[in-house]
């Protein structure tokens, strides 16, 4: 186990820095958007129409990696390493193609799918996500052989690469916006959200070559092992995209709110999971391909283990940051997006969606997870049966709280929504795994909270204190942002020292390993 513990640390170290790298440069993305183009119509189509081409792309890209991981397992044990590369050749051909039939269609249907996210849009905010949908459905071609690639890789053990494709994205976007966005506005952005994914594919290129894939081409519409990953993959293209599912039901009741709710969504909900996509991927896309492994050789409580590591590791990250997000999120949206085109009523509007918003961190981040034990035990059923009660009551809850808390209670009826599923797709396993080390999630749920809540009061005091103490440079941005930065580097020991006081073995186990490698 302690390998195992050591492997999976190493591994995500690297991935949370090359996440950070990437995330600091999504965040430059994000406040450069709303700099140039504020929350208006034009910001609230290019969202919508993104959301529109996100909900088909992501699902394909990560219903191909998700699938693709098992399937790689299986060929190694039926067939050997000789035979993976015909397979992966295979897969990539059949979902370009695959992929390119879908762009089409989703050319066709495109009002279709913007009558659903946009459907309270104005004539002029409708006709324009129109048009930017339609620009961006070649997405999913790229999006196809990214997810192949990814797939690939991370059967292979190298997890670098993969967690560094937010970089390429995140540079033609930001090229794009500082020198380009005048001139082409926000029909360029949609261009360059294209070959923003295609920047991803052309980063991942040299990395598989390295890790000794040869490619030629191979079409094989019998290959036994293709074909089942693909059938899994059906049930997938639901259950992996859960969150854009949810966030593209809040857009569409979003558009028949005022101007610029779909824009304070879409900030607070990037901001939101920006904890997500830094350490939460780390930990999942690692533990992903040993669970699979595990469970393919019969060893369930291999894979149970590395289940409840990432749980509570999970737990670990995501509780303090639920926290921190709702104590600090006016001033993390001010500091963030206050400038340009983005107002301060604009900033209050995204502050409050994120507040509620936050509370879905910690079942978004085990959504992501569970889903991915379910596959490694090559079920995708359940998880589509639990993301169809998620999404169901994602609606139901959205047309009861929008009437009473407008475009919060879109943002909380997703919170709520998303930790009922997870509760559900927790018995679930437990009913097919025997036992989860259910009492162990309980009692690092407990530790973490108390450690979480405590800090929350140290996270207000320093930050609003310090803020009261000089109200003239409190305007100031920089200074709010040093502020900040003091409060969260305060936070973070506050909450690691309670922690370790509190016996969380996680924390123990870093503090030992740091002791350890001093001695050496």
């Amino acid at each position: 186990m302690s390998n195992k513990v050591d492997k999976i640390t190493k591994s995500a170290t690297a991935l949370v820095v090359f996440a950070l790298i990437g995330k600091f440069m999504g965040f430059a993305r994000e406040t450069l958007i709303a700099n140039y183009f504020g929350a208006q119509v034009e910001t609230d189509a290019f969202v919508a129409a993104l959301k529109s081409t996100n909900l088909i792309t992501a699902i394909v890209s990560n219903a191909i990696a998700n699938t693709f991981i098992p399937m790689l397992s299986k060929v190694r044990a039926d067939e050997g390493e000789g035979q993976v590369a015909y397979h992966t050749n295979n897969m990539l051909i059949m979902s370009v193609v695959v992929s390119i039939l879908l762009t089409v269609l989703g050319i066709f249907a495109a009002p279709l799918i913007v009558g659903f996210v946009g459907k309270g849009f104005d004539a002029e905010t409708f006709n324009l996500t129109l048009q930017l949908t339609k620009i961006g459905m070649p997405v999913m071609i790229f999006s196809a052989i990214v997810g192949v690639m990814t797939g690939y890789l991370q059967s292979q053990g190298r997890f670098g690469a993969t967690g560094a494709i937010p970089i390429p994205l995140n540079v033609v976007y930001i090229f794009y916006l500082i020198v380009l966005s005048d001139q082409f506005g926000v029909v360029g952005l949609t261009i360059a959200s294209v070959l923003a994914i295609l920047a991803q594919a052309l980063f991942l290129l040299p990395e598989t070559i390295k890790a000794g894939h040869k490619y030629f081409f191979a079409f094989n519409l019998r290959d036994k092992y293709v074909i089942h990953a693909l059938e899994l993959s059906m049930p997938v293209l639901l259950s992996v995209a859960i969150n854009d599912i949810n966030i593209a039901i809040n857009t569409s009741f979003a558009s028949g709110l005022e101007e610029g709710t779909v824009s304070w969504l879409n900030f607070a909900n990037k901001l939101n999971v920006l904890i997500l996509g830094i350490f939460i991927a780390a930990i999942t896309s690692i533990v992903f391909p040993i669970m699979s492994k595990a469970f393919s050789e019969k060893d369930i409580d291999g894979g149970r283990q590395s289940m409840a590591l990432a749980t509570r590791l999970i737990f670990l990250i995501t509780i303090p940051a639920t926290v921190g997000l709702m104590v600090l999120a006016r001033p993390i949206v001010e500091i963030a997006f206050q400038r340009g085109k983005f107002t301060a009523y604009d900033a209050e509007m995204t502050a409050q969606a994120l507040i509620f918003y936050a509370p879905a961190l910690t079942a978004l981040s085990l959504n992501t997870l569970l889903n991915r034990v379910y596959y490694s035990l090559q079920d995708t059923i359940t998880p589509l049966i639990i993301s169809a009660i998620a999404v169901s009551l994602n609606v139901f809850l959205n047309f009861l709280l929008v009437k009473f808390l407008g475009h919060r209670g879109l943002a909380l009826a997703l919170t709520l929504g998303t930790n009922i599923s997870v509760f559900i797709s927790f018995m679930g396993l437990r009913k097919k795994l025997g036992h989860i080390y259910g009492w162990s999630y309980l009692r690092a749920v407990i530790k973490d909270l108390i450690s979480a809540l405590l800090m929350g009061l140290v996270t207000y005091f320093s930050f609003f204190g310090l803020i009261s103490l000089l109200p003239v440079l409190g305007s100031r941005l920089i200074y709010k942002l040093l502020v900040l930065l003091f409060s969260v580097f305060l936070s973070v020991i506050t909450y690691g020292a309670l922690t370790y006081f509190l016996g969380v073995g996680e924390v123990k186990m870093a503090v030992d390993m740091i002791k350890s490698k001093r001695k050496h």
